[in-house]
C-alpha cells in the first residue's frame, strides 16, 4: 500500500524536487496557499491550504489530510515549520506523521532556505532514512528534509522562504 504525502509549498521547485526523491511507496500530493490553477486542483494532485499565518492553518491542514487519507505531511515553508512542529502530537492522534523536527530541536537547527539543486538531500522520519544515507547517529530521531555538511558532522533543515 502506498502512503499519501502532503508536501506544502507545492508550487515551488524545491517541493517538486523533494517529491521526485521520495521512494515509490509514497504518493506525493502538493499543498499550497499560493494561487493554484484550477486544472491542477482538478487533477487531484494539488490542494489549497491556508496561509500559515491564518488562525486555522493547522486545523485546515489536518482536515485536508483526513479528507484525502494522507498519512505524512512534509511542511517546507519557513513560516509553517513551528506551527506544524507544535501540532505533531495532534496529527499523531490521527495516525498522521509530520516530518519536521520537534519544537525544542527546531530552534537549535541551522536552516537553509531555498537550497540549490546541487545540495544533497536527506529525508528523515524519526529513526528511518527515507531518502539519502544515514549521516550521523547523533541525528537519529529527527524528521524533515535536511542537507548534510561536507563532513557529515552537521545537518541543516531545508525549507522554502515564504
Amino acid at each position: 500500500m502506498q502512503d499519501k504525502v502532503l508536501i506544502t509549498q507545492g508550487m515551488q521547485p524545491f517541493a517538486q524536487r523533494v517529491a521526485k526523491r521520495l521512494p515509490a511507496a509514497y504518493v506525493p500530493l502538493f499543498g499550497s496557499a499560493a494561487d493554484v490553477p484550477q486544472v491542477l486542483i482538478d487533477g487531484g494532485n494539488f490542494l489549497r491550504i491556508p496561509h500559515p499565518n491564518a488562525p486555522a492553518f493547522v486545523h485546515e491542514v489536518l482536515k485536508r489530510c483526513l479528507d484525502r487519507e494522507i498519512s505524512v505531511v512534509i511542511p517546507l515553508g519557513i513560516q509553517e515549520l513551528h506551527p506544524m512542529a507544535e501540532a505533531r502530537p495532534l496529527f499523531s492522534e490521527y495516525g498522521i506523521d509530520v516530518w519536521v523536527p520537534a519544537v525544542n530541536t527546531l530552534t537549535q537547527l541551522p536552516v537553509i532556505e531555498n537550497p540549490p539543486k546541487q545540495m544533497p538531500l536527506v529525508i528523515l522520519s524519526a529513526d528511518t532514512v527515507i531518502v539519502g544515507k544515514r549521516v550521523n547517529r547523533q541525528f537519529d530521531g529527527l524528521s524533515g528534509v535536511f542537507t548534510p555538511s561536507d563532513s557529515g558532522d552537521e545537518i541543516a533543515l531545508c525549507c522554502i522562504a515564504d
